[in-house]
């Protein structure tokens, strides 16, 4: 299953320049945007760095167009027949390719052989070419990285046309299990590229997958879908399930290039301000003793988001990131939140016994009594293992019945997560950011985070 996905997510990001599109194309565009997809070279998960024909390209766009992201997975084969490698040496011939990144990879053995990790005859050329592909390793892109290119300034020519997404570390709160212990907060922020609207911004205790999805779930139910997502390459961004939501959401998923971080400037300039103007008051909050957790701290940043960076006059736009946002008369792409909720589902792959039963996080559940012996894929909410969704070669089953549950959420997904004005599941920042934007905020508050009359939204 992660070998399709892998594939899946390869064959999307060819086509997503066209897919991802929320307006119409303009006559003759679809031709040239093909050409010039099939004149690229693509390193494909598993095979060699290929062009991809026209006719090929146009078959991925009807069949993502038909089906979705499941209708670009490849058919499951019966066997795969795949060869592996001794880690270790893996990790030296990784290595070997990037102290010299023109090495071939018939030098990469021969070092490995001579340095006696690896006995004569053992790596197979083709294998190890194929290990570093996946590592993206390839001989190609290593020295693409370490090639000089001219950077020029970029900015999306409409709100949701392209939208950027990091993390932050900020400041120390104590903790909530051990308040005599104090614990580094994590802002997480989705920002609009052509506006600098901030779409959500949430702090957390730790810059995982799960506070990524709760951010951008929150930004496109709000907001709407963006075309394109462009995030660095941190563990949370490179995640196979982002690659997967984006391409159910028709979300062109973009990644800086590692150690060239062109086209992030906007994203870092707004932390550099949160640092210069937002921070100082914290800090002066928490010496008073005002803002001791993390919900006070959302607060507060939500309070100076809509009460005064929206409000203020951008410096590179000259116009306040309101006025910008509500100027555009661009009609964003919505997804209803039983949709997203949908689509945000967590996914793995198990094998069935022959009673009928399959294991997940150590619970124990009963599917379907024909799936015996079987590869089924379980989809489900990391916050409720009380109910999971059974799938069989893409056509969804009856779901799977507890039978023992000893964990009623997944190990990856902290307990405090899930804070109390959120126990029913439902986005109770919206409420927050209403009852804010009505608030009027006294000189004991944040000085700077008062209604400056801007328009609401």
């Amino acid at each position: 299953m992660e070998h399709q996905d892998s594939l899946a997510a390869a064959r999307y990001a060819m086509i997503a320049p066209i897919v991802s599109r929320q307006t119409p194309l303009a006559p003759g565009e679809m031709k040239a945007l093909l050409k010039e997809a099939s004149e690229r070279v693509y390193e494909v998960p598993g095979g060699r760095p290929r062009t991809v024909s026209i006719r090929t390209l146009e078959r991925w766009v009807e069949a993502y167009r038909k089906g979705g992201w499941d209708a670009l997975k490849p058919r499951v084969r019966s066997s795969k027949g795949r060869s592996r490698m001794d880690r270790a040496v893996l990790e030296k011939a990784k290595q070997l390719r990037r102290e010299r990144p023109e090495r071939s990879v018939e030098q990469i053995i021969f070092l490995l052989e001579e340095s006696q990790l690896a006995p004569p005859g053992t790596v197979a050329p083709s294998t190890l070419a194929r290990h570093l592909r996946r590592a993206g390793l390839s001989r190609r892109s290593v020295m693409k990285e370490h090639a000089t290119s001219g950077h020029r300034r970029f900015e999306a020519e409409d709100i949701l046309v392209l939208v950027q997404a990091d993390f932050k570390h900020f400041v120390y709160l104590p903790d909530p299990r051990n308040p005599k212990k104090r614990r580094k907060t994590i802002l997480c922020l989705v920002l609009d590229d052509y506006s600098r609207y901030i779409l959500h911004a949430q702090f957390y205790f730790d810059e995982k997958l799960p506070r990524l999805e709760d951010c951008l779930k929150k930004a496109i139910l709000r907001h709407g879908v963006p075309e394109m997502l462009y995030v660095d390459n941190g563990a949370a961004f490179s995640s196979r399930h982002l690659a997967r939501i984006c391409g159910r959401l028709g979300i062109d998923l973009r990644h800086t290039r590692p150690f060239e971080p062109r086209g992030r400037g906007k994203i870092e300039r707004s932390f550099q301000f949160i640092d210069t103007s937002f921070l100082p008051e914290v800090y002066a909050r928490i010496e008073a003793g005002k803002l001791t957790t993390l919900g006070e701290l959302n607060d507060a940043l939500w309070a100076w988001i809509d009460g005064y960076y929206h409000q203020r006059v951008h410096g590179g736009t000259k116009e306040t990131p309101q006025a910008r946002w509500n100027g555009s008369s661009r009609r964003p792409k919505r997804v209803s939140l039983a949709e997203l909720n949908e689509i945000f589902l967590w996914e793995e792959t198990r094998k069935v016994d022959a009673t009928g039963c399959v294991h997940l996080m150590g619970n124990t559940y009963e599917v379907d009594g024909d799936l015996g012996n079987r590869q089924v894929t379980l989809r489900y909410d990391p916050y409720d293992l009380r109910e999971i969704e059974v799938w069989f070669e893409g056509v969804r089953r009856g779901d799977a019945k507890p039978v023992e549950l000893r964990r009623y959420r997944d190990r990856r997904v902290p307990a405090e997560i899930v804070v109390a004005e959120e126990a029913d599941g439902q986005l109770s920042f919206l409420e927050l950011a209403e009852q804010k934007r009505k608030a009027r905020w006294t000189e004991e508050e944040l000085r700077f985070a008062r209604n400056m009359g801007g328009e609401t939204r």
